[in-house]
């Protein structure tokens, strides 16, 4: 069970014209890792999935925290402000977790307790800060192209990390 954290998104990669449509992947994703790992008993698959989840939503958190939210704060303060403040306290859960051995019983419980918050924030951000960015009349592709832009250079940082982990 190799997962790759771009996976989710199509060959064509980073939708540059639609990045809100490649946050909503994310999101999808994420919530296909929680489901894989909440309802299976198979420890392999967990100790796999649970630092992917990690992995994958510190990855979409930093691009939403270091260029997203900063693009669309003026449209919606005190939206961005609650979303940011969503990620602190998934952060520290995350930590936590980092800190356990997944599989554990401990770690299901504070997996299910980040799960539903994710979901939570995910539902927040799709229902009600998406649909006033887009009726903002902002420039997509340029958000999209700065997004793409630091997703690649996330990407290349992480491959760098694990090769030096390899050696």
């Amino acid at each position: 069970m190799d997962i790759d954290p771009n996976e989710h998104r199509s060959q064509a990669g980073f939708p540059v014209d639609q990045p809100l449509e490649a946050l909503k992947a994310d999101h999808a994703f994420v919530r296909q890792l929680f489901e894989r790992y909440t309802t299976t008993q198979d420890m392999k698959v967990k100790e796999e999935a649970g630092p992917r989840i990690l992995e994958l939503l510190e990855m979409h958190a930093n691009l939403e925290e270091t260029v997203f939210y900063p693009a669309v704060h003026q449209i919606d303060p005190s939206l961005v402000d609650h979303a940011e403040q969503e990620h602190q306290e998934a952060r520290q859960m995350m930590e936590q977790l980092k800190g356990m051995q997944a599989g554990t019983a401990q770690y299901d419980q504070m997996m299910v307790q980040l799960r539903d918050s994710v979901m939570h924030h995910v539902q927040s951000e799709e229902q009600s800060l998406f649909p006033k960015v887009q009726q903002a009349g902002m420039d997509m592709t340029q958000l999209g192209v700065q997004m793409q832009a630091y997703e690649a250079s996330m990407v290349t940082a992480q491959a760098r990390a694990s090769d030096k982990h390899a050696t």
